[in-house]
């Protein structure tokens, strides 16, 4: 008989999910059962997600932050309903040699080949080194247990600076029935996305560039992804500065040309990171990570890593809409707001809760409604963590300080909305421990950090003109 070691998060009751983690001794396998996952001891880097045809194994970066010189380990969770994960722990290691290629692990991709052999192709990282990058090979026969293949390891062609080579995402192109690799480099002084084909999985060849950074800066253009979904190719990829968010292209044809969208090209603000596309045939998401801040504290700057975060995407017109996911709505405890008037200046309050809660309802827009606030750790109308609406910036922007002191700070995550011409706007508020996740209209998302958010009350309050909110 197993034996469990629980974690005191709590468990799994009837109408609602308190976080829960347990673990089998036997096997190190950890139970996780969280709407935004992570490790124990550990963050979530960039996630690498595969469809198996049963279930979705997400590798990722796993960032330990402990004292050793290497560092991000590849390891795995896996998941069919991104509510109920397995925790499987470190899948592949680094290699904590300061002379090793492999001193750092990056972010790749893991596929099947015709005969069931697991492939995984990561990014071999060590600063000390010239050239600093490679594309690293490793296979198994199961996803867990893996053995790398040194012997397959490539560098950077000619054409791209040698630094930046990463990130290699791989996939079967069957027009052409050939392997295909994107990859994350540098031509010219600005970043693109480089093509590499294999008919065997082991010798690759360059292609040339794929796709050219169209934003009008030099941006890298990381953790890239294609897919192809309801009858369109999706190209998704993270600007590593100056927004640090995941855009989206598309195109009716693998080739290209990839396109930006009519209306925005990014789904969510700079709380969400690393984002890959991945479907079951059936559904698309994208997966990447919320992450946590310098100290822990509020008050500071987001850094690398942090929990895993999954959004659903809906193909409607040339755009991609994000939403949770169904099979979270269906599982996790839901809250309506009530029918309500707020007036200007007042707000109501919503009790301190343990479990991962999900609210919904609308906001009635009239002439009268200008401007209202999501606040949360809230105490007599005054909170230091503010979610703003704003409908003549048509703007929704989270504000790490107190309301008189806005005029003096950026956001620390925005993402524009188009208030005019509606009549409401729905929203969907996911409060789960520290992390605070926002859906308008399942049109945009913004994901937040927000430590004193945790088990603490939250408001909603009218700014600007009163507000009115249904269920």
């Amino acid at each position: 008989m197993k034996k469990w070691l629980s974690i005191g998060l709590g468990t799994i009751f009837i109408g609602g999910l308190i976080l829960t983690i347990k673990t089998d001794i036997f096997s190190n396998k950890t139970t996780i059962q969280q709407v935004y996952p992570r490790s124990n001891e550990s963050f979530v880097g960039d996630p690498m997600p595969y469809f198996n045809g049963e279930e979705f194994m997400i590798y990722y970066l796993e960032d330990l932050r402990d004292d050793q010189t290497g560092f991000h380990p590849i390891s795995l969770m896996t998941t069919t309903d991104f509510i109920n994960y397995t925790d499987h722990g470190e899948v592949i290691p680094f290699v904590n040699d300061q002379n090793h290629q492999e001193l750092a692990l990056g972010t790749g991709s893991v596929i099947i080949d015709s005969d069931g052999l697991y492939h995984a192709f990561y990014t071999g990282h060590n600063g000390s080194l010239s050239p600093k990058e490679a594309i690293m090979h490793a296979t198994s026969k199961d996803g867990v247990k893996w053995s790398k293949q040194p012997e397959h390891t490539f560098f950077a062609s000619a054409q791209y600076e040698a630094d930046d080579f990463r990130d290699p995402f791989v996939f079967y192109e069957e027009d052409s029935q050939e392997y295909w690799m994107l990859i994350t480099a540098r031509q010219n002084g600005t970043g693109v996305i480089a093509r590499y084909t294999s008919t065997d999985l082991i010798t690759w060849e360059d292609q040339g560039t794929f796709f050219v950074n169209d934003f009008g800066n030099d941006s890298n253009l990381e953790c890239p992804s294609l897919v192809y979904f309801e009858g369109k190719w999706y190209l998704a990829f993270s600007d590593q500065w100056d927004k640090r968010v995941v855009h989206y292209r598309i195109a009716d044809s693998v080739n290209g040309p990839f396109v930006k969208p009519t209306n925005l090209d990014h789904w969510d603000g700079s709380g969400f990171y690393a984002g890959r596309l991945e479907t079951d045939g059936e559904k698309l998401y994208v997966m990447g990570w919320i992450p946590t801040k310098e100290q822990h504290r509020d008050n500071q700057n987001y850094n690398w890593a942090g929990n895993l975060a999954v959004h659903e995407l809906i193909a409607k017109d040339d755009q991609l809409l994000p939403t949770l996911p169904e099979s979270v709505k269906e599982q996790v405890n839901t809250v309506a707001f009530t029918n309500q008037t707020i007036p200007e200046g007042q707000s109501i309050t919503f009790d301190a809760n343990e479990e991962t809660i999900l609210y919904s309802g609308k906001v009635v827009l009239d002439e009268q409604t200008k401007k209202w606030a999501f606040q949360f750790n809230s105490k007599e109308n005054k909170s230091d963590l503010n979610v703003i609406f704003d409908t003549e910036l048509n703007t929704v922007a989270y504000y790490n300080y107190s309301l008189d002191r806005l005029e003096n700070y950026a956001p620390q995550t925005e993402m524009p909305f188009d208030f005019a011409g509606r009549s409401s706007v729905t929203i969907k508020l996911v409060l789960e421990d520290d992390i605070v996740v926002l859906y308008l209209d399942d049109e945009i998302v913004l994901s937040n950090r927000m430590y004193q958010a945790k088990d603490s009350d939250w408001a909603i309050m009218a700014i600007e003109g009163q507000l009115k909110i249904e269920s």
